[in-house]
């Protein structure tokens, strides 16, 4: 089976292969950073905040959909043109969005590890909805299936917790010349790297989890 440090290395060689990602990844990355500057996801007292996880949930589908479709695409060994883009998938990505966000703060508020697990089992909801054309709640189901064994959990929490702490590092560092004009294109930068590398690396792990069983492929429902 794949180790993480190939898959790691597969990712890598991906981003450079296909450098949409990297674009669909700072524009989206710029989007948000710049929205945020007014109000920020969590800053819900200012009435700005509507607008930033407004163009979240407006921006969101359709970058996943394309970094997600354009790497399934590559490990297919096929073309991912824009009007591949699977547009029937928006909704359920919006309201799987929605709803995995929901969980996760219930499970935050009551303690901060349910929060952490709930948004471990469904990481994989994005590249269900998208290359398995599922509906949003069939997703999570599904992802919560993939993510039975605890070793997949596991492994997944090291995985993000070390590369997470890439930008909470330089957010810290930059935290105390936050006025600078220079400042935002590396917060946006470190974003992007994160952002493109992130989502390419769980789009293999779930094209692993499937083609080696890990437990139960995910079925296709319709409807």
């Amino acid at each position: 089976m794949t180790t993480n440090l190939d898959r790691s290395r597969r990712a890598a060689r991906f981003l450079i292969e296909a450098p949409s990602i990297g674009l669909a990844s700072l524009a989206y990355s710029s989007g948000i950073h710049l929205s945020s500057l007014r109000a920020s996801l969590l800053d819900i007292s200012d009435p700005w905040w509507v607008v930033t996880i407004g163009l979240m949930l407006l921006l969101s589908p359709a970058y996943h959909a394309w970094v997600i479709g354009k790497t399934g695409a590559l490990v297919r060994g096929e073309t991912f043109p824009l009007r591949k883009l699977p547009m029937e998938s928006f909704s359920d990505l919006v309201i799987g969005e929605l709803l995995v966000n929901a969980f996760v703060v219930l499970g935050s508020v009551l303690f901060l590890l349910p929060g952490i697990y709930v948004g471990l089992r469904s990481i994989y909801y994005k590249q269900i909805i998208i290359l398995h054309k599922a509906r949003s709640m069939e997703a999570i189901r599904q992802s919560f299936r993939l993510t039975m064994a605890p070793r997949v959990v596991f492994q997944m929490l090291l995985l993000l917790a070390t590369v997470y702490s890439i930008p909470l590092a330089a957010d810290y560092l930059l935290t105390p010349v936050t006025q600078a004009w220079w400042v935002h294109p590396i917060s946006i930068l470190v974003s992007t790297l994160f952002l493109a590398w992130v989502n390419v690396y769980i789009t293999l792990s779930f094209g692993d989890l499937v083609e080696h069983g890990e437990n139960r492929t995910p079925h296709h429902p319709q409807g």
